[in-house]
């Protein structure tokens, strides 16, 4: 039997330990564990529980809105403070735009490589990607012409040896059970994903003026001021091209 240990797991929002016992190829028992200390606790001590949310959402530069708003909560919890409703409700599009986002960021870019052979894409039929694609959704992308430049830009890392995200990993290994066809379709939402990501996170731009890590909240409300006719507020256009984003993300999603 083998100890097999992996650590760390990069591939998550921080850091994971992965031991395994092995035995002809087949895992019998495994054990995972956190191996990255924070000690946000320790930095808090002795500041101004007002600007706890400023650090605690610094843990993570993906999941950093639920950090936050835990903390604002735990403070208005203590003093008894009650955020008036328009401040509920810009925390909600926050807190929605956030997990729509992780949610995909999860799924495409931290999860799917474990499923997915990058270099099976290679082999794929485009036409025959664009069949699949087209029978599980309506995205108008799917056509054979889109999947074989998908392939074509494959390649081309291929041939230069700049794999970035795709290197150091185990295509051609018999645990990769989709069929080539399945691999080229996902690796052109992996890249898609990325497009989509950095336009629909614009949210949070302009709710919290940038992204990781908002600037808008505050213990009691948000700091977001909400006016139609101002230009130094949350007006119409940015209403607008909020709405957009997030008709976007329902199309992609």
């Amino acid at each position: 039997m083998t100890h097999v240990v992996v650590d760390p797991v990069t591939r998550i929002e921080g850091h994971l330990r992965i031991e395994a016992q092995v035995d002809q190829g087949k895992v019998q028992d495994a054990w995972s564990s956190s191996t990255m200390f924070r000690g946000i606790e320790i930095i808090l001590k002795g500041r101004d529980p007002r600007d706890a949310w400023a650090f605690t959402q610094r843990l993570c530069g993906v999941c950093t809105t639920v950090h936050a708003i835990a903390s604002i909560r735990a403070v208005e919890n203590a003093i008894g403070a009650e955020p008036p409703p328009n401040a509920r409700l810009l925390r909600n599009l926050v807190m929605a735009s956030q997990m729509v986002h992780d949610h995909v960021i999860h799924f495409y870019h931290l999860h799917a490589l474990d499923w997915v052979d990058v270099v099976s894409a290679l082999s794929a039929d485009p036409a025959q990607t664009a069949s699949l694609a087209q029978s599980i959704s309506e995205w108008p992308l799917s056509s054979a012409t889109y999947f074989k430049g998908v392939q074509e830009r494959l390649q081309n890392f291929v041939d230069q040896g700049q794999l970035g995200p795709f290197a150091n990993a185990y295509w051609g290994h018999s645990a990769y059970r989709l069929p080539p066809e399945a691999n080229l379709m996902a690796v052109a939402h992996y890249l898609e994903a990325l497009d989509w990501q950095r336009e629909f996170i614009k949210i949070h731009a302009i709710l919290g003026g940038k992204n990781p890590h908002l600037q808008s909240f505050l213990v009691g409300g948000m700091a977001t001021p909400v006016d139609p006719d101002s230009q130094a507020a949350i007006n119409m256009t940015s209403l607008s091209q909020m709405r957009n984003l997030i008709a976007g993300a329902k199309n992609f999603v």
